[in-house]
């Protein structure tokens, strides 16, 4: 009777535990056709900038010696800045790296999906998804995840998404399919508190990032009317989550990003202009 005991417990624990290494999965067949009315003579484009005013932000530089995972780390310190704070131009104040996107796209009448697959990694003590600290993902679609550094990581998935991955420093290609719409919080489970990414998982491919002038150009927009957005992720911490075996930071929990909307009306062969505006101001 205790060998079934146990037999079912180890059942039990095992079915319940994450797979380290998932392999890829089929895309969900679910989801909506792209394109299949689409008509690149009939639509128009949205083009802006996203602008700073008032004070500009300076991101804290910190020396961290001590992180779980790695009690080696005070031999090479991480040295790293508060993730997020907006980046401006100097010369006329444009914000970089705003993600920009159309909020409900009927995705028939989208343009095909023109973005290329995103790689997650983990490089130089940072946590890169594809050019920067964001990535847009059709849903259903799999994303490759890497860890360049010797140090153990530990891929931390939230939001749209809800895995956990341990990574050795082996430059092995891992995939992860990715089946819900959303906004994907990525993070390091291994210590590397500050490392923190995000993932767009969507049905179509209207998002963009703003240029080194705080410019964007969404093209190839349908005709209609449009909800169009601004992200920015916030580089407050809203809270920090320490070990309680040895009370070290073991994770922070940022504040929500900020959002703003705008209406758009798009014409054939027109361009639509609309500009946001950021300040240090948390409303």
């Amino acid at each position: 009777m205790q060998g079934r005991i146990l037999l079912f417990c180890l059942a039990v624990i095992v079915g319940c535990a994450e797979s380290p290494e998932p392999t890829p999965g089929k895309p969900d067949q679910q989801r909506a056709p792209l394109a299949q009315e689409f008509d690149a003579a009939t639509t128009g484009t949205i083009e802006g900038r996203v602008v700073w005013e008032g004070d500009v932000l300076v991101a804290k530089e910190t020396v961290e010696r001590i992180i779980a995972y790695n009690p080696k780390l005070h031999l090479n310190p991480a040295r790293f800045t508060t993730p997020h704070f907006p980046i401006v131009n100097a010369k006329n104040r444009g914000v970089v790296g705003v993600v920009v996107f159309i909020k409900d796209m009927e995705p028939r009448r989208s343009k095909p999906w023109d973005h290329a697959k995103v790689r997650v990694e983990f490089h130089e003590r940072r946590l890169l998804a594809q050019q920067g600290d964001v990535g847009f993902v059709r849903r259903g679609d799999s994303v490759e995840i890497a860890n360049r550094d010797k140090e153990y990581h530990l891929l931390r998935a939230r939001g749209a998404a809800f895995f956990a991955m341990p990574l050795s420093g082996s430059d092995k290609i891992h995939q992860r399919v990715l089946a819900e719409s959303g906004v994907v919080d990525l993070t390091c489970a291994a210590g590397y508190y500050w490392l923190h990414a995000h993932l767009f998982v969507t049905e179509h491919p209207y998002f963009v990032r703003t240029d080194s002038d705080g410019r964007f150009v969404i093209d190839q927009v349908p005709s209609g009317e449009y909800e169009v957005v601004c992200w920015l992720p916030n580089w407050r911490v809203e809270r920090v989550e320490r070990d309680p075996e040895v009370a070290d930071v073991a994770r922070w929990i940022w504040a929500a990003p900020r959002t703003q909307t705008k209406r758009i009306v798009v014409e054939s062969g027109t361009k639509g202009e609309m500009n946001y505006t950021w300040n240090n101001q948390e409303n």
